[in-house]
């Protein structure tokens, strides 16, 4: 048995270098630290220079206060900050960083220097490599322009991780890292609309940034230039919100939810949840929306000082956050709800009415058993889903046998739509159009996606989708993909992606906005998912279909009998999800009869 090690004091470099740990995980979080500095120190104009994804440089230049040749000394030293001067004032907090960890922490993983100048001063430098000085010598250097300004900030990160294998060969690839980088900065940039930032990774301009209002801002970031509808909303108040959502662009990430909370760019889960909880029958499992959620909340109502990076904050009341979420985003729904000729071309059939004759809503649909008989109208081509009156129950093709159904006993129905099923003490209610909705709703998706022969549409005018160019890059040896399904498409520019036909089946309703999201989708999508998850199906196709087998469902009030009672059960059970219809609403629920004798006080 090995003997208890024994406790000791860790050496001061191994201390600071874990505590740095906490802080600074990739180049994304030294960019962020330094950005939230240049922030506080009221810049205007902000520029980040990147080599190999911020591996080998981050450089961070602010046109800002600057810092005298006692604050630069201090400021690489455990816990020195201007932010705050006593406890009591994390209550009411306005500055992003305020913790005095920053610097020191990337001085501790990292060669670092400082360039600073306050105005009507003179420049200083200090330089520090891979630890947190308990003070550090500054020296008078030749003045330099601070990106226009003669006074500002100028920080240099170098050999990051150099002297920590370990954390080093957990980095992605310089492309990963850049994108991260990208990121932390359009998340910084729209708390600050007004300021001006730039981006540069190895000589190429990734970002650029004017000054600019909150819409505008959030409108660039969020459609990469391209003309989509906008729709806002801002609620005034003690507890204020703004919403800026872009209608219809749906992306298979979370990253373009954006989050401000007092002027702090946060990923915050309650937050996050409050946002899509309203939103959540806008889009399909796994897609997410592109929106800016603003949030003005009084100061004693939060605790930032809940994670060390600052990206999470603890809320007195997370009620509220998800009430005004709800009103706001509420707000925005009930003013997009779409007109009726924006109906009615979601509603057009989603097979050419040459080929599938297509169900008239006026008329009376009485499902039938049709055999086999060449028959191309729309129900006998997808297969038939009852049997007709005259029928009888049979074990023969092993379809389903009358004494034992997935529900247990058929009972009857009650109000002429909710099935009435009895099994293992047990009371089953089936809502027939849910149920029948669900059966046509897989039926026509399967339809859709296994076609063996794509037929495709040429567009009279190609559209051009705007992308970045690292998207671009990355999506040139997916593209074959797409043309397998009836996209003809190709890398246009480095910056956009022409595409020519597209599937028949898609339509022509907000295509821009649907090739968007097709292109998202391919590019954060492996192989491996792109197969299980075909990146032609969509939230305007989906509600094409799923308006499609609602229409052609059995109604509440249909007569249904016995025979198709039992077929409908049989069918719903061997549906992907048969718990609910094609938009969420439940298709069966169980009552036990414990529940039923309570109701009668049988039991107590």
């Amino acid at each position: 048995m090995p003997l208890p090690q024994k406790i000791q004091i860790l050496p001061p470099l191994v201390a600071e270098r874990i505590a740095a740990g906490e802080v600074i995980e990739r180049p994304a979080s030294v960019v962020k630290e330094l950005v939230e500095n240049s922030i506080d120190a009221g810049a205007t104009q902000i520029d980040v220079r990147l080599q190999k994804g911020g591996c080998d440089l981050i450089e961070v230049t602010d046109n800002g206060s600057g810092m005298n040749l006692e604050d630069l000394e201090l400021s690489v030293c455990r816990h020195a900050t201007s932010k705050i001067s006593k406890f009591e004032d994390l209550s009411h907090l306005a500055s992003l960083g305020f913790r005095g960890e920053a610097l020191p922490s990337i001085a501790a993983v990292a060669s670092l220097k400082i360039t600073s100048k306050v105005k009507s001063a003179e420049t200083f430098e200090v330089s520090v490599e891979h630890t947190a000085p308990k003070k550090a010598e500054a020296k008078r250097v030749p003045n330099y322009n601070f990106v226009g300004s003669d006074h500002g900030t100028r920080i240099t990160v170098t050999s990051l991780f150099s002297q920590i294998p370990a954390r080093l060969k957990f980095l992605k690839s310089p492309g990963a890292e850049t994108s991260a980088v990208r990121e932390i900065i359009e998340r910084l940039a729209l708390t600050h609309p007004e300021i001006a930032f730039s981006l540069q990774s190895d000589d190429r301009k990734v970002l650029s940034l004017p000054s600019e209002t909150l819409a505008k801002r959030a409108e660039r970031m969020l459609s990469d230039d391209n003309p989509f509808e906008l729709l806002t909303v801002k609620l005034d108040g003690g507890w204020a919100i703004e919403v800026i959502w872009l209608k219809g662009l749906s992306q298979p990430h979370t990253r373009s939810i954006y989050q401000i909370v007092n002027g702090r760019a946060l990923r915050d889960r309650i937050v996050q949840q409050a946002i899509l909880s309203p939103l959540r029958q806008s889009f399909l499992p796994g897609n997410f929306p592109s929106i800016v959620v603003k949030l003005d909340i009084p100061a004693d109502e939060i605790d930032v000082n809940a994670h060390p990076t600052k990206t999470e904050i603890r809320f007195l009341d997370s009620k509220k956050i998800f009430a005004l979420c709800s009103a706001a985003i509420d707000r925005l729904l009930a003013d997009s709800t779409p007109t009726e000729m924006e109906l009615s071309s979601v509603m057009n059939p989603i097979y050419s009415q040459g080929s599938y004759p297509h169900y008239n809503p006026s008329s009376t649909y009485q499902p039938q058993y049709q055999p086999e008989l060449g028959n191309k109208s729309f129900y006998s081509d997808l297969g038939s889903d009852f049997k007709n009156e005259n029928s009888t129950p049979t074990d023969a093709a092993g379809d389903f046998s009358f004494d034992t159904t997935p529900f247990g006993q058929y009972k009857g129905i009650w109000f002429s739509t909710y099935l009435v099923f009895e099994q293992n003490e047990e009371i089953l209610l089936i809502d027939q159009h849910a149920a029948h909705e669900r059966i046509r709703y897989e039926k026509l998706k399967s339809r859709v996606l296994k076609r063996e022969k794509v037929e495709e549409q040429e567009l009279l005018t190609p559209e051009v989708i705007k992308l970045d160019a690292e998207k671009v890059f990355q999506l040139r040896d997916k593209l074959p993909l797409l043309q397998s399904m009836g996209f003809d498409c190709e890398a246009f520019s480095e910056e956009s992606i022409l595409v020519r036909t597209i599937p028949a089946v898609w339509g022509m309703n907000q295509l821009t906005l649907r090739l968007k999201n097709l292109l998202e989708r391919l590019h954060e999508s492996t192989h491996a998912e792109l197969k299980s998850n075909h990146p032609v199906w969509d939230e305007a196709l989906f509600e094409k279909v799923a308006m499609e087998a609602c229409r052609s469902s059995f109604k509440a009030g249909d007569h249904m009998n016995e025979w198709s009672a039992i077929d409908l059960t049989k069918k719903l059970m061997q549906c992907e999800h048969p718990g609910n219809c094609p938009h969420g609403r439940v298709t069966f629920i169980k009552i036990s009869r414990n529940k039923v004798d309570e109701w009668f006080n049988r039991k107590l």
